[in-house]
């Protein structure tokens, strides 16, 4: 009889572990967006501007802001007149791209991103940093993180083996019971 039990629960396990993958196994392309960090501006502190999700080829990213110049996004300008410069990046197949933002002045700044299709994937004004804080993230995009990465079939296939375990040794404790009243 427990050799049947046995096989029954290790098939089981087999058909458990062996059944269709959890959705977090297939790939899935990003959600377009953008994100900036820090994303709070002090003068003299870049900040990245990081996209995924974008459709490959050329992506502007412009800014503006007090300050701003043409080249300001590849070095730290100075002047006092709100402008705005613009950068064009190219996005990989992957559809990743990213540019370094030196703020002049710690001020607010807008920033938009348009990809190569001619859509803005981003437009936001970021605040000035206050204090010693880094800031955070902008925006994004994405899928947003709903659990673990331990498969359910994996965490029941251990709580099966953890209530078995309980009856062997609820089993074991019965024999000695019985075997000692039986002396």
């Amino acid at each position: 009889m427990l050799k049947k039990t046995a096989a029954a629960l290790a098939v089981a396990g087999v058909i458990a572990l062996g059944s269709a993958t959890p959705a977090f196994a297939y790939p899935v392309d990003p959600e377009a967006g953008c994100t900036v960090s820090p994303a709070a501006f002090t003068a003299g502190t870049p900040s990245v501007i990081s996209c995924v999700g974008l459709p490959a080829g050329p992506t502007t990213f412009t800014v503006a802001g007090p300050g701003v110049t043409p080249g300001v996004i590849a070095s730290v300008a100075s002047a006092s007149a709100s402008a705005s410069a613009s950068v064009t990046k190219t996005a990989g197949e992957d559809g990743a791209v990213s540019a370094t933002f030196t703020p002049p002045q710690t001020a607010s700044y807008s920033i938009t991103v348009v990809d190569a299709d001619g859509t803005t994937v981003a437009s936001e004004t970021l605040p000035a940093a206050s204090g010693t804080g880094t800031g955070g993230s902008a925006s994004g995009g994405g899928l947003a993180v709903t659990g673990g990465s331990v498969a359910g079939e994996v965490v029941w296939l251990g709580v099966g083996a953890l209530g078995l375990g309980g009856i062997a040794v609820a089993a074991a404790v019965a024999r000695r019971r019985a075997a000692a009243v039986q002396s």
